[in-house]
């Protein structure tokens, strides 16, 4: 297990300072951390998946939602947030790190499945969450073979210190 490059209790101040979607009861702060156990627990099973970047990912992709309702815009929102968290040092990130995360933020949910590790873990950890709001996630839409198969994934979403702990 890798040390994280970044601290957390910096960085979650100011996604829930700026966030402006963080009172959602939808695509908040819970739903945040059930992507992150989703994420972790996806690349569990999968070579060459940034566990850094996933839990970046599960942070920032909904923390620039507007609503809860139609927001085409907020993935890349997310993305420029965390560019801006980068520039400010609080991501830690190399450029091509950076890159990954902000194509995953930016393009999560055009419907689209990967072939990187990363980026597939991340998109079906927020598929995976599909439940909490009446839907069914598409097979076809997931990237790896972990979501495909319909195993257990957590159940609970452990608080942020607990996520970071895993990476």
């Amino acid at each position: 297990m890798a040390v994280a490059p970044f601290a957390l209790e910096p960085l979650l101040t100011a996604v829930r300072a700026r966030s402006t979607g963080i009172g959602s009861h939808i695509h908040g702060e819970v739903h945040w951390r059930t992507v992150g156990a989703n994420g972790l627990w996806i690349a569990e099973s999968l070579d060459g998946a940034d566990r850094h970047l996933i839990f970046l990912f599960a942070l920032l992709h909904d923390s620039m939602r507007e609503n809860d309702g139609t927001d085409p815009e907020h993935g890349p929102r997310a993305a420029a947030f965390a560019g801006e968290l980068h520039e400010e040092g609080l991501l830690r990130t190399t450029a091509a790190q950076l890159d990954i995360l902000r194509f995953a933020c930016a393009e999560h949910t055009n419907g689209l499945v990967s072939g990187d590790p990363t980026v597939g873990a991340c998109w079906d950890a927020d598929r995976l969450d599909l439940p909490r709001v009446g839907k069914t996630p598409n097979p076809k839409l997931f990237s790896t073979d972990v979501a495909r198969s319909g195993r257990h994934r957590p159940a609970a979403a452990p608080d942020c210190a607990e996520l970071f702990g895993r990476l």
